[in-house]
């Protein structure tokens, strides 16, 4: 086990010291989260009053779920961040490294999710001291707790897309999944607005009880299904997907290493 925390803590610190080489790409995403907030925060005046619940802030609405979908999908693209190291041909010295191949494609999506937090936490205090948005501080360590829990679910997802990336040399399909969970995980507008007959898809993946648990902790606001029942079907996800997903991860370099093709791309 400390052998497995020192790589990751390595892959971290590299992934660190490579973000601030580029000095301006923090401030250019921080205006970047202000300008999308500015224009959810005019667009919310449009917004009848009660639309999304009996809080009727639709901006406090969208801004969690903004949130929400920055920190899962860090964990979800972990298929680009492995293609960037096949690319620079750095990848092999992850597969042959102690920590293995799935710890080492794993260790790759932490510094990304950790950056997302610091992110998720700065757009929420610029909402906050700007467009007042309402926060419950004292619910911020569990919302911190929700948002791991539910990474980790995204993770798992995540090297299933790493195993279509090394066996068939092409995971365009993640960009697809990221918009449809933002689109039936309730991200802009509330689920109770789509048809019965596509309702159930938002109950099957593992974004919804995601998004659902963090606004109810950081806004109060009513959750779909009782709380502990959300927390209940993340960690589902969570223990049912990992040994999965690390099985079909080790299975596809398996193959492609049979094949000689571990390295191509």
């Amino acid at each position: 086990m400390r052998q497995y925390l020192v790589a990751v803590y390595a892959t971290v610190r590299r992934d660190a010291a490579i973000f601030v080489s580029y000095r301006f790409r923090s401030v250019t995403q921080i205006l970047t989260v202000l300008f999308s907030m500015t224009m959810f925060y005019y667009v919310s005046k449009l917004v009848r009053p009660g639309v999304v619940g009996p809080h009727s802030d639709y901006f406090a609405y969208v801004v969690v779920g903004i949130v929400s979908l920055a920190i899962l999908t860090a964990a979800l693209n972990m298929s680009r961040l492995v293609q960037m190291e096949l690319f620079a041909g750095t990848f092999e010295r992850i597969v042959i490294s102690p920590a293995g191949p799935v710890v080492g494609v794993v260790s790759l999506a932490v510094f990304p999710v950790l950056y997302a937090i610091v992110l998720a936490g700065v757009m929420l205090t610029a909402a906050s001291v700007i467009f007042g948005f309402p926060i419950q501080v004292d619910e911020v360590p569990a919302a911190l707790a929700v948002a791991g829990l539910g990474a980790l679910a995204f993770t798992c997802i995540g090297l299933l897309f790493v195993a279509c990336l090394l066996v068939f040399k092409s995971a365009t399909g993640s960009s697809w999944v990221i918009t449809a969970l933002s689109i039936l995980g309730g991200i802009y507008f509330p689920l109770r607005l789509f048809p019965v007959w596509i309702r159930w898809l938002s109950d099957v993946q593992p974004f919804t009880p995601s998004v659902d648990l963090l606004r109810h902790l950081l806004l109060g606001t009513p959750s779909i299904q009782p709380a502990w029942l959300e927390l209940v079907k993340l960690g589902a996800f969570s223990a049912g997907l990992l040994p999965i997903s690390a099985a079909v991860l080790w299975f596809a370099v398996h193959v492609s290493r049979r094949r000689g093709t571990l390295m191509e791309f």
